[in-house]
């Protein structure tokens, strides 16, 4: 008995020890990590850790409220616009002990109002120059003011004027920023026209990175079809405004801007261009769709560290995205919350000099610093190493990355394309293809293919040259055979049947109007070939999809392909087809029955039935070079049947051909009709589940 009860007690000792140290590791990192790839989001370890959370304890000491702004310096010291409390506080760098103490507080004694020129109202932006020189968007007092080094008020800049300045303008400068020429970049609110750009004196110089109008089609439409006059009340669309600026010492501006949709963020040339990131689409499906898709990200702020990594932080979710100079996603982890290293209501991110991730939370009044871990480390002294050119260097740092994540994407892609360099093409295809990049695999698949070609071309040629004489060869004997003989008799046996049937695809394919016909006056055709076309069509539509090289999949792996969907969509358009098709027909007076429209319609599938499996083996001897011939081919077996479809329509019904066009283009309208009018009640379908779902979750709460 007492030994059962000590076994009993070391195992309960155990299982808590176990319990405690997975709360601790949950507790140390209380979000998701991963990258964002071509396929989706894929899960990665940690490339940050909470190293600690910056929250001082009273007013007097620091503590802040509603902060709008964060800037780091070249000393890693850090400034913060301290909004609700209407003051700037700058905080040291990080001491021995791993502490932040507060260095000093910027406020005036009085307001603005009352003539004390170094009093702020709702601070919502900061810039620090060089020399310690401190620029503040003094949004509440409608000014940028300038302080030194030592906090004391050097210069208030006055409101901008130009004639290209429109007659309503309002200055409420959000955010500043200044470039390496000294040029100031003004964040103004709610201003579609760009951001201000001032020469260093305050002067307005122009808009810069204007922006672009995105129409609606009915807009585009209401624009082509009507002038200015005629468009007058309507609501006119404005361009989106900056809700934040920053520039990167190597002369670029990165904004991020109130749009939900492309561009939710831009990197800025001198010339006002967009570069790298133009018309990328920064949102992440990964976490909508987690959240039921409820709110669209906000993205609020933008920084770039020592390496050219691009850091954006999203206000909605709290997620902090990195992305490398190339514009590929390199890490996105954190999230809103109350928990240790959660963010609240994110305003401000910055990066300091030892790559120290800082984020400053409005909700709380804290700033969350994150450090990176060796995952993260490697990654980026990888990723240097290779962007600089040394690719030997640069492998056994992939290496190292692969260990800790073998399924890393941009790892896989750089370690093929160093294989490519060095002509090892076999290990380069293979990188890609763990990569799931299709364009790369591409290229290391085409020089393969040309030494494949240029070892053996000659057994190759030999090979076709001598199938070629053989097939004519054969033609020849058969043809010689059928003069002396005559065709040879006919044996029934258990080949017949399909040697028919072969004969009555043939005949759709030489003679289609004739086919065609037969089904409605001479009864030909049968429900059995119907049955066997459509089993076949959607068999092969199935295995096509796993044919298909993965150059042609587009990278997607095999695991992807939904054979349940594939069998749905070759047969659920011919039933919709047919049934609709039958109803404009017998309104319009077709001759056709409901049997010979769902018969002829099987039939049109025979040159899908005939060439989608060839060409879909065929793929994989192709590279993308060759995309543009096998679209073309592609389309061409849809024009076949289109084809095919229409002389159906017009001989089954016994139509005058212009009066066939009319019905097939019906048809068609009647079959988008249908597919509208599944959507929408899918749609609602969804919406009354997700209710369901959702009061069955209120009810168990009262439970």
């Amino acid at each position: 008995m007492k030994k059962r009860l000590t076994r009993f007690l070391i195992l309960t000792l155990l299982l808590s020890i176990l319990l405690s140290c997975g709360l601790s590791l949950q507790a140390k990192e209380p979000y998701a990590s991963y990258y964002l790839g071509d396929n989706g989001a894929y899960t990665i370890p940690a490339p940050y850790e909470v190293l600690t959370v910056i929250d001082f304890k009273t007013t007097e000491e620091g503590r802040l409220n509603s902060p709008e702004d964060i800037f780091i310096d070249g000393n890693d010291m850090i400034y913060v616009a301290d909004t609700a409390n209407d003051r700037i506080v700058i905080i040291n760098p990080i001491d021995e002990n791993g502490e932040y103490k507060l260095n000093k507080i910027i406020k005036g004694d009085s307001t603005y109002a009352a003539g004390d020129m170094s009093a702020m109202r709702m601070p919502k932006g900061i810039y620090v120059d060089d020399d310690g020189t401190i620029l503040v968007a003094d949004t509440g007092n409608n000014r940028l003011v300038e302080f030194t080094k030592y906090g004391f008020f050097k210069y208030s800049y006055a409101s901008p004027s130009n004639p290209i300045l429109s007659e309503d303008f309002n200055y409420m400068p959000l955010k500043v920023t200044k470039d390496t020429r000294g040029y100031i970049y003004v964040a103004n609110s709610s201003d579609s026209n760009g951001i201000l750009m001032l020469d260093s004196d305050g002067t307005f110089r122009q808009y810069f990175g204007a922006n672009k109008v995105s129409l609606t089609v009915w807009e585009s439409i209401a624009r082509l079809l009507w002038d200015r006059e005629d468009r007058k009340g309507t609501v006119v669309t404005l361009p989106y405004s900056f809700n934040n600026i920053y520039a990167s010492d190597d002369g670029y501006i990165y904004a991020t801007t109130t749009t939900v949709t492309p561009p939710q963020v831009r990197k800025i040339n001198a010339g006002g261009s967009d570069v790298v990131y133009a018309g990328y689409d920064f949102r992440d499906t990964y976490i909508t769709s987690s959240f039921g898709g409820a709110a669209a990200q906000i993205f609020c702020d933008v920084t770039v560290d020592n390496l050219n990594n691009m850091l954006i932080v999203d206000q909605q979710y709290g997620r902090i995205y990195e992305y490398d100079e190339n514009g590929i996603n390199l890490f996105a982890f954190s999230t809103n919350g109350n928990g240790y290293g959660q963010l609240s209501l994110p305003s401000g991110l910055e990066v300091d000099s030892q790559g120290r991730v800082y984020v400053l939370n409005k909700g709380s009044g804290t700033i969350t610093v994150f450090r990176s871990t060796e995952f993260a480390e490697g990654i980026h002294n990888a990723n240097a190493m290779y962007a600089k050119g040394k690719y030997t260097d640069a492998f056994p740092l992939w290496e190292k990355v692969l260990d800790r994540d073998s399924y890393y994407n941009l790892a896989l892609k750089n370690e093929g394309t160093i294989y490519m360099r060095e002509e090892e093409y076999d290990k380069a295809l293979d990188k890609y293809y763990e990569a799931e990049d299709a364009a790369l695999a591409s290229q290391a698949f085409k020089e393969i293919r040309a030494e494949y070609l240029r070892q053996n071309f000659p057994w190759i040629a030999s090979v076709l040259v001598g199938v070629v004489v053989l097939w004519l060869v054969l033609i020849a004997i058969k043809q010689a055979r059928r003069r002396k003989y005559g065709p040879p008799p006919e044996k029934k046996n258990f080949l017949t049947p399909v040697k028919e049937f072969w004969q009555r695809c043939k005949n759709v394919l030489r003679h289609p109007i004739d086919t065609f016909e037969g089904i409605r006056y001479e009864n030909k055709g049968s429900y059995i070939d119907m049955i066997v076309i459509m089993v076949l069509w959607a068999v092969i539509n199935v295995v096509s999809a796993y044919c298909v090289s993965f150059i042609y999949r587009g990278g997607t792996p095999k695991e992807f392909i939904k054979p349940g969907m594939l069998l749905l969509t070759a047969v659920l358009p011919w039933l919709v087809v047919c049934i609709v098709n039958y109803g404009v027909t017998t309104i319009m007076y077709g001759e056709g029955r409901l049997r010979d429209v769902y018969i002829g319609g099987a039939y049109c599938h025979i040159p899908l039935l005939l060439f989608t499996l060839p060409l879909s083996l065929l793929t994989n001897l192709l590279t993308n070079d060759e995309a543009s011939l096998y679209n073309l081919v592609h389309t061409l077996i849809y024009v076949w049947v289109g084809i095919l479809v229409y002389l159906c329509i017009k001989s089954v019904h016994g139509f005058h051909p212009v009066k066939a066009v009319v019905v097939t283009f019906i048809t068609i309208i009647g079959v988008g009709l249908v597919a509208l009018l599944f959507m929408i009640v899918y749609g609602l379908f969804s919406q009354l589940m997700n209710f369901v779902v959702q009061f069955a979750k209120e009810l168990s709460y009262l439970v």
